[in-house]
């Protein structure tokens, strides 16, 4: 890799060599024919839809390299595909195909893919894109090196992809075993070495206090900047993978906190309505508002991280579900949480041993997941640098 002398352009300065183009002008642009109907599982051929998962088909209606993206639907500017033989697309996919001699077909994807989602949202000034038209495609602007640095390009971007590819499998791999051994372990199919206890069969609420948060009102009032007021907990302080809730974006006055319902670092919380029976366990204390149920008082039977997964179990999962059957709208009160039936290890010693067996496999998978993160950061800045010629792959 080299720096090089650049020239200014209506798009970026450049390196000397590069040119400007259009998609237009390097390929040509059209759409499929097919409907989703056509689809045919474990057909012969790729059949591209509108999502990023890819379809079988037994016909094809191309045999070449090409580009795809999604031409409306959830997948407009951020569905893309390159493939290189036959195939069949959807009739609202753009096909990109027969590129100039001077344009390596896998360059543009990744050239494409990095630009064009961001060219439609700028051409539609909205948030969210309903549909792209085709010159929204042909009269986008690109940048295009000799075409033996395209393809070095390629190659590299090709690279990482790959070793994403590969850490991806990892992780759902690791996910699976986890959710088969968790269904093993929690459910006392499998017995560890050394326990011989037999499980207690009982209902939450007869080992734990279970109660549904409150709110003062109006809110606003109570709000607060003051460094000692009370952390107000919202389900904006977590995330869909978060195991504890460690800080709040607000805290509460103290008057607000006695139309509220306090609660403690160790204690359970469970959205009665949002990402619906997932338990967080609170490092923090604080106050919780009505959407909220909380879960205190267990010590006496449960480990703490036991508790955890057997809560985020599909075993209890399934019977929020079954309790909840019948309703327009999922959601959980107190009298469903209590009545949630658990099976557990009258040991406390096997609830840990179990649930350090799990913590170790939650552990490998966030390593994993963290590594894939750093990757994903490497790919983004190797094409930002490698897109726009400030980084040069050159002899």
């Amino acid at each position: 890799m080299i720096n090089t002398r650049c020239k200014e352009t209506n798009i970026e300065e450049i390196p000397e060599d590069w040119e400007i183009s259009n998609v237009g002008k390097i390929c040509d642009v059209g759409t499929g024919s097919r409907n989703t109907q056509d689809r045919v599982e474990y057909g012969k051929y790729p059949f591209f839809v509108r999502s990023q998962e890819v379809e079988r088909i037994n016909s094809y209606s191309y045999d070449c390299e090409a580009v795809l993206t999604a031409g409306d639907g959830v997948g407009t500017g951020k569905v893309f595909h390159y493939i290189d033989g036959k195939f069949d697309a959807h009739q609202r996919v753009y096909v990109m195909t027969h590129f100039v001699n001077n344009v390596d077909g896998k360059f543009f994807y990744w050239y494409f893919s990095k630009k064009f989602h961001n060219r439609v949202h700028l051409m539609t000034a909205k948030s969210s894109v309903d549909s792209v038209r085709k010159e929204m495609i042909t009269e986008m602007e690109l940048l295009l090196p000799p075409l033996k640095e395209q393809q070095r390009i390629a190659v590299a971007l090709s690279e990482i992809d790959a070793l994403l590819l590969v850490l991806n499998k990892k992780i759902e791999k690791k996910k699976l075993i986890k959710q088969g051994i968790m269904q093993q372990l929690l459910t006392a199919k499998k017995r560890l070495a050394g326990f011989t206890e037999p499980w207690e069969e009982e209902r939450l609420g007869k080992k734990s206090y279970i109660c549904r948060g409150g709110s003062p009102r109006p809110i606003s009032y109570f709000l607060t900047d003051d460094a000692n007021g009370i952390n107000w907990i919202k389900i904006g302080d977590v995330t869909i993978k978060s195991k504890y809730i460690n800080k709040t974006a607000e805290r509460i006055k103290q008057s607000g906190a006695s139309c509220s319902r306090k609660v403690y670092k160790g204690d359970f919380i469970l959205s009665n309505s949002m990402s619906f029976g997932r338990p967080y366990i609170l490092n923090i204390d604080g106050c919780i508002h009505d959407g909220w149920l909380v879960i205190q008082e267990y010590q006496e039977y449960y480990n703490i991280d036991f508790l955890y997964y057997i809560l985020s179990s599909e075993f209890v999962y399934n019977q929020y579900k079954s309790m909840a059957a019948g309703s327009s709208v999922q959601n959980l009160n107190k009298e469903k949480v209590e009545n949630v039936v658990l099976c557990t290890p009258a040991s406390k010693a096997e609830q840990i041993a179990i649930a350090t067996i799990l913590s170790d496999m939650d552990a490998e998978i966030e390593a994993l997941e963290t590594k894939r993160s750093k990757y994903e950061q490497v790919k983004q800045g190797m094409m930002q640098q490698l897109l726009t010629g400030k980084i040069r792959l050159i002899d």
